[in-house]
């Protein structure tokens, strides 16, 4: 153990004594274990297991109509109590719907919290209880009961100063007065990130086909069934229902997968894992690179190694000496890349964390990682030093010691060349991957808008169905008076959903076309709004006339179609004055106006219509968009007073200007693409290391054959082909195998990920001529080095 020990510290002496070469090797392998460390924390944390026990056996049923296209749609109470009903395959089956709550009252600010309704027994099924307090029971979603509700752990000790006695006190929500009943434990927020949870019943009317709201159905299997016996089962369920109820299930059907799908869809799963192996070509490019250092160190040393040798060590010692080298590189390279794992995954975190909202999400470094990053280390310090210990410990003795001092002959060049060529092919693969993300990123971030966003305030008012301004004329005149009365603010609307954010769809039918069914009516998208809609947007009709406040509950309904609709469902004929129908109420078209991005700005469909808010009873969406002079976000006292003089009730929340409201959910896209751009950035940087540190230990190997060439007449183009040759047929084998892993890489991830698209050809050869380019320049130092070479000294060298 003794001589292990001596060769240990003997090989500590030496790197010491070798900065720069251990620094550079530090630094790749820290790159390469950051880097594949902070994508596997960031897919751990989102592909994480439910929380309970047998999470596994937690499954979502949805209602199917493949024929509208539509896969996943959540059930009507009529559909649950008939499944319920039906199956046999679960212990049981419960719904939910997820709604804002206004919590009000207490003599504080109201607060909009996220809560859910959930059917009684809910809980039970999750194996889950109340920290304190009772659960839900059929009685408490009963017509007529006492109002209840259960608090979330955070909720409780935010709001309430964790209160041990809350249980039995009374809390303002949505207006009415509720008994808490319980607590629940810290962590819970199922289904998402609930903070309330009242209980869900159905009345009379629930058991008509197709008739009140939707609900998300789920069940945990029965010990023995599976999911595959319960989906053939929920399969034969929707037969029998479509053959009772043609009229509203023909051609239904129900689809059955896991819990965890519900925010992480499976497609999704599988394109973080493929982003894991992207980033994992770093530390390959690490290994390689280290590799190639410890080759050449090996090659520097081989004199060393054959005296040590001749005096009786071992090729197991030799070996052994050679690899605590790359594990102790390794082992300070796994410490720096455990850091910088920690810093990017918070960073991640933090600018996703009212995005990706799910409560058993989770994006940290725990133990798991910990262990992964040290896992890497051992790989790593493997992969980069078994090859140059190897080399290292098989020549012949005799002929070594008999070269002189500081030469070699040992036989690198093939090996060493090919591990350049692999770095270049990884990083071709991941340039094409970064190039991906921050190409989407920026294009999405470039969009052109048809209106301002940086000095328009938007915001939402937590208004519920029993106190909502919709079908109300005096509430909305007043409500956006006030606001647009507010100082600073040029004009002001209520709308139900953001322009550049996406909106609801609605199937519409127009006067003289008739379908044998209801499935096979168009769809467009549809948003409310009040008059000062198109001011605030500095737009205005193209034709025809504006909305006003006369298109009140009573006036007959009017509506406004944009560009794109015209273009697309009124080709026949001029829209105006054309009629349709939503449901039973039928529509004029009053005006045209301009494709304002109604949808996504993702979406490249972009035809809707515009409804009066006052015209639509079941508009609970209220958003208040005012454009300002100043700094749009300094009226957010005044218009939340403003909004309290409507009704005290109501919280004002989702506070930003629409620029941010539009890019809120693109902040995931946004993050990837800083960590990619810093991974593309590593591998660029660890590949013209790589391929220096080859070419010009190659020069310096081959300064006497340089000195005799030049003696005999060799030019300085000839050095410098010399020089080059040494270097660019590797970078061009690694340039054809890294463009096919590009496209491999490209076309899965853009078939995974919707805002990704395939690279273009300009792409494509931006990235090829970046890596080319890099690597040409980085064999400029080690050429020129080369044409320095003068022939009697590299002759007296020998």
């Amino acid at each position: 153990m003794d001589r292990y020990m001596l060769d240990l510290l003997a090989s500590i002496r030496s790197l010491a004594r070798s900065r720069g070469t251990a620094l550079i090797a530090v630094a790749a392998l820290a790159m390469g274990i950051g880097f594949t460390t902070t994508m596997f924390s960031i897919v751990r944390g989102g592909t994480r297991s439910l929380p309970f026990a047998e999470p596994e056996e937690l499954l979502i049923l949805t209602a199917t109509l493949p024929r509208s296209g539509s896969l996943d749609l959540r059930a009507r109470a009529f559909d649950y109590l008939e499944w319920s009903r039906q199956q046999t395959s679960f212990e049981n089956l419960a719904a939910f719907t997820t709604d804002g709550f206004n919590l009000s009252g207490e003599g504080a600010r109201p607060e909009r919290v996220s809560g859910t309704l959930v059917t009684p027994g809910t809980f039970a099924m999750l194996g889950e209880s109340p920290a304190f307090g009772r659960s839900f029971i059929p009685a408490d979603a009963a017509t007529g009961a006492e109002p209840v509700v259960i608090l979330s752990h955070g909720l409780w000790t935010n709001r309430f100063a964790s209160d041990p006695g809350i249980v039995g006190t009374n809390v303002r929500i949505d207006g009415t007065q509720r008994t808490v009943i319980a607590v629940m434990p810290e962590e819970f927020a199922f289904p998402i990130r609930a903070a309330a949870w009242i209980p869900l019943g159905f009345d009379a009317a629930s058991e008509q086909p197709r008739r009140g709201p939707s609900y998300t159905v789920f069940g945990r299997l029965r010990d023995g069934v599976d999911a595959d016996r319960a989906a053939i089962e929920m399969a034969t369920i929707a037969e029998r229902m479509a053959a009772a109820y043609p009229e509203t299930h023909e051609g239904a059907g129900i689809r059955v997968y896991p819990f965890t799908e519900m925010e992480m869809p499976r497609e999704i799963s599988r394109a973080l894992y493929l982003m894991v192996g992207a980033v994992s070509l770093v530390l390959l490019i690490a290994c390689a690179n280290v590799a190639n250092l410890l080759l050449a160190r090996a090659a520097t040393r081989t004199h060393e190694v054959a005296i040590r040798t001749a005096l009786g060590a071992s090729r197991k010692r030799i070996i052994i000496g050679q690899l605590a080298e790359s594990v102790m590189l390794a082992a300070v390279g796994a410490v720096i890349g455990l850091l910088f794992a920690r810093a990017a995954v918070r960073f991640f975190a933090v600018s996703t964390d009212h995005i990706i909202e799910a409560f058993w999400m989770q994006f940290e470094v725990d133990a798991v990682v910990v262990v992964f990053a040290s896992l890497l280390g051992i790989v790593a310090a493997a992969a980069a030093g078994i090859a140059p210990a190897l080399r290292a410990s098989a020549f012949d003795v005799a002929s070594t010691l008999k070269d002189r001092p500081g030469s070699s002959s040992l036989r690198i060049g093939r090996l060493s060349r090919s591990l350049v060529g692999i770095q270049v092919a990884f990083a071709c693969g991941l340039l094409i991957v970064t190039a991906l993300f921050v190409n989407s990123a920026l294009q999405l971030r470039a969009t052109r808008f048809p209106y301002v966003t940086q000095s328009v305030f938007t915001a939402q008012i937590g208004f519920t169905a029993g106190g909502s301004v919709a079908g109300s004329n005096e509430r909305l005149i007043a409500l956006e008076e006030r606001i647009a009365a507010v100082p600073g603010v040029t004009a002001a609307t209520i709308t139900s959903h953001f322009p550049g954010r996406g909106a609801v769809n609605e199937q519409f039918r127009l006067e003289g076309r008739t379908f044998e069914r209801a499935q096979d009516m168009p769809y467009t998208t549809v948003t409310y709004i009040t008059p000062g809609y198109l001011e605030t947007l500095q737009s205005a009709p193209l034709r025809g006339r504006n909305l006003t406040w006369l298109d009140d509950a009573d006036a007959p309904g009017a509506i406004l179609v944009n560009s794109s609709w015209a273009a697309t469902f009124s080709t026949d004929r001029d829209p105006l004055g054309r009629r349709l129908y939503f449901g039973d109420r039928e529509y004029a078209i009053v005006g045209i106006v301009p494709d304002l991005m109604p949808t996504d700005i993702e979406n490249e469909v972009q035809h809707a219509i515009y409804l009066p808010f006052q015209q639509s009873p079941y508009a609970w969406n209220v958003r208040i968009m005012a454009r300002t002079q100043g700094d749009a976000l300094g009226i957010t006292a005044a218009v939340r007073d403003a909004a309290a003089e409507i009704d005290p009730d109501v919280p004002l929340f989702e506070i930003a200007t629409l620029h941010d409201t539009i890019f809120a959910d693109k902040r995931v896209l946004d993050a990837f693409g800083v960590l990619f751009f810093l991974f593309g950035i590593g591998a660029t940087f660890m590949t013209v290391v790589g391929l220096y540190g080859v070419v010009a230990f190659a020069v310096s190997q081959r300064t006497r054959e340089i000195g005799i060439r030049v003696a005999l007449g060799a030019t300085g183009k000839d050095v410098t082909r010399l020089v080059v040759g040494q270097g660019g047929k590797p970078v061009l084998i690694g340039l054809v195998f890294g463009s096919l892993l590009a496209i491999g890489l490209s076309a899965a991830l853009a078939a995974a990920i919707e805002p990704i698209e395939r690279p273009g050809i300009a792409l494509f050869t931006g990235v090829l001529a970046l890596i080319g380019g890099t690597t040409l320049l980085s064999m400029v130092a080690p050429a020129r080095r080369a044409l320095s070479v003068q022939p009697v000294t590299a002759l007296r060298s020998d």
